[in-house]
């Protein structure tokens, strides 16, 4: 490959590409990862290719590299953060990598639309590709239930053709106020899924609050995405808008962490209406960070140890840890959280929670799913235990 040679890759307008070895470090291909998380994460079949190289850090030599960017003409505070400004993810180890990643050329319509009892659905895909093989399938959701599923193949929707893409639409009649979960596929494997509803009639009436508070979901999301590194109230700002998602999904919330006089006890506290407990730690950075484990850890306790005493032991107990940052990031503290039960919620877990604030809000439901999701990753870190996952009630937050 181009990228082994002596002369790497060239790349016009960018310049040369080269991954280089040492004697200790050879050249390092991995399998390719077909179904990359960060693509799952966000509704895309995403393959990656990793190739692995010599230490980065005879190159990048710290910290004269990071105090070399501070005193540029256009500074940057770190060489992380320079990645972050070019998209390159976090520096991962300590060898170069480059990852190869391929992105699918199947996609849902950008313009597919839901307005009142109708939705427009729709499937971009690369010219040369076999309409007939191309397919648009569909659940519509209304009142928390699944009410219609299908799917258009190929031959039954209506193509046009673009200069870069063919476009194959179709029309489906829904309930007022229905969400439509889109999918497209080709070939009998599903490439990108999006969800659909009419802004102007919502399934979750606490949503229409958020929507007159922020109804372009700028200001959240800007709180949930705070610039790194974080600035003045960043951290009370994300704590803020935790608590506004989590009322938005159907708890019952308290948020304490906002306060100077009541930080000490809580971040927040979201109940379900079963009466079920939601402890959670907000952090902008690692999870381990100002002992944010330890400290979720000690408050889930507590109220558990209230609750005893208070002869409510039935009530189940969730801590939950948010950070701003993606899972990948904060990778070497999830061992540790999922060994002691603490569900882990990242960058992609909260851009994905706007999905759920179209659906009608079931705070029961999630609860429960997160419930399981916590034990079965707390299991897979013991493999050497047997426990039943029927058990989950029962064995977790007793």
């Amino acid at each position: 490959m181009a990228l082994l040679g002596d002369d790497g890759l060239h790349i016009e307008g960018i310049g040369r590409l080269r991954l280089v070895s040492d004697a200790a470090n050879e050249i390092f291909i991995s399998p390719p990862t077909l179904l990359h998380p960060e693509g799952l994460n966000s509704g895309n079949r995403l393959a990656v290719l990793a190739l692995a190289g010599a230490h980065w850090g005879e190159w990048v030599r710290q910290p004269e590299s990071d105090w070399s960017l501070k005193a540029n003409s256009t500074p940057y505070d770190s060489v992380q953060e320079l990645c972050y400004e070019y998209e390159l993810g976090a520096l991962r180890g300590d060898r170069s990598l480059i990852e190869v990643v391929a992105r699918t050329a199947v996609q849902v319509l950008a313009r597919s639309e839901v307005k009142g009892t109708s939705a427009e659905l729709g499937i971009w895909m690369a010219n040369g590709l076999d309409r007939k093989k191309a397919r648009i399938g569909f659940r519509v959701l209304h009142k928390g239930s699944v009410l219609k599923r299908g799917a258009a193949s190929g031959n039954d929707l209506d193509w046009q053709e673009e200069s870069l893409a063919d476009i194959g639409t179709t029309k489906l009649a829904i309930p007022a106020g229905a969400l439509v979960q889109c999918i497209a596929s080709y070939d009998g494997h599903a490439h990108q899924l999006q969800w659909r509803a009419d802004p102007n009639i919502f399934q979750n009436p606490r949503a229409a609050v958020l929507s007159i508070v922020d109804q372009s979901q700028q200001t959240i999301r800007g709180y949930l995405q705070p610039e790194l590194p974080p600035r003045n109230r960043a951290a009370d700002d994300f704590e803020a808008a935790i608590g506004w998602l989590l009322w938005a999904l159907g708890f019952s919330t308290a948020t304490f962490g906002v306060n100077a006089k009541t930080r000490d006890a809580f971040d927040t506290v979201a109940i379900t209406p079963n009466g079920d407990f939601v402890v959670v730690e907000c952090t902008l950075g690692l999870l381990r960070a100002d002992s944010k484990l330890s400290k979720l850890s000690a408050r889930a306790a507590s109220l558990r140890e209230t609750l005893g005493a208070s002869n409510m032991k039935h009530l189940r107990i969730l801590p939950v840890i948010v950070t701003a940052m993606t899972a990948e990031q904060v990778n070497a503290d999830l061992a540790q959280a999922e060994q002691i039960g603490v569900l882990v919620v990242t960058k992609e877990n909260l851009d994905k929670v706007f999905d759920e604030l179209l659906r009608y809000p079931d705070a029961n439901s999630l609860f429960e799913r997160a419930l399981i999701s916590v034990e079965n990753k707390r299991i897979a870190r013991q493999p050497q235990k047997v426990v039943s996952t029927t058990a989950v009630p029962g064995v977790a937050f007793e």
